[in-house]
């Protein structure tokens, strides 16, 4: 699964981290009795004062909102999605947040000019097909070992397992690069895999929308 192929401004933003001289380097509705990833990755309290996008919904819901703007990229990103279910993946949530308008919808190597924040929430049929699945899906978010050097060599913030306070499987970014600020937190816990990937909002807020969101995790 790579959603961050559908955001490729934090692989953008890696890119520019080389070029400053860094190394180089389901939509499948909620289950009656379970908790929804709606309910886990979806709650107006999370961002204050941005909008809901409209691309936001099921996993199939922002892939027919892809499709219309970028179709090549829907090819890839249908397939990965494919992948998840196959893996076990049985709900799946995207909620995304904009302080203006103009960024949302932003498809492909668009790096938003404002303040974004997206949020992939993926539950798994249970909480050994979410573990087994961490490592290979956390090189999809940007966040191989690899990507996790080159963002320490610019001066960039990395932490996983216990230190992000979001359990063993986890890891946590900061960094600013080209007057643009980035924060991505992906983790697993129970059954649920979340990523969480903000431009430009203040590191306070980030950090207090994670807290929220795996709290609801039950």
């Amino acid at each position: 699964m790579s959603p961050l192929n559908r955001v490729t401004a934090l692989a953008a933003a890696l890119l520019l981290i080389s070029a400053c001289g860094g190394p180089s380097g389901g939509g499948g509705g909620g289950v009656a009795q379970e908790t929804s990833a709606e309910t886990v990755g979806s709650n107006s309290s999370d961002f204050a004062g941005m909008q809901k996008c409209p691309e936001s919904g099921t996993w199939d819901n922002y892939l027919k909102a892809e499709q219309d703007k970028d179709p090549s990229q829907y090819d890839t990103d249908k397939k990965d999605l494919d992948d998840l279910k196959a893996a076990g993946a049985n709900d799946t949530y995207v909620a995304v947040y904009a302080a203006s308008s103009s960024d949302c919808g932003k498809f492909g190597a668009d790096t938003p000019s404002g303040k974004v924040a997206q949020i992939y929430t993926i539950r798994f049929k249970d909480q050994a097909s979410a573990s087994a699945n961490f490592k290979v899906h956390q090189k999809d978010f940007h966040l191989s070992d690899s990507d996790l050097e080159n963002i320490k060599s610019a001066g960039g913030t990395v932490k996983q397992g216990g230190e992000t306070g979001l359990g063993d499987n986890s890891v946590l970014v900061e960094f600013s690069i080209a007057g643009q600020s980035f924060y991505a937190a992906f983790w697993q816990k129970d059954k649920f895999e979340v990523a969480i990937i903000t431009f430009n909002v203040p590191t306070t807020d980030s950090e207090s929308a994670t807290k929220k969101v795996s709290d609801r995790i039950k």
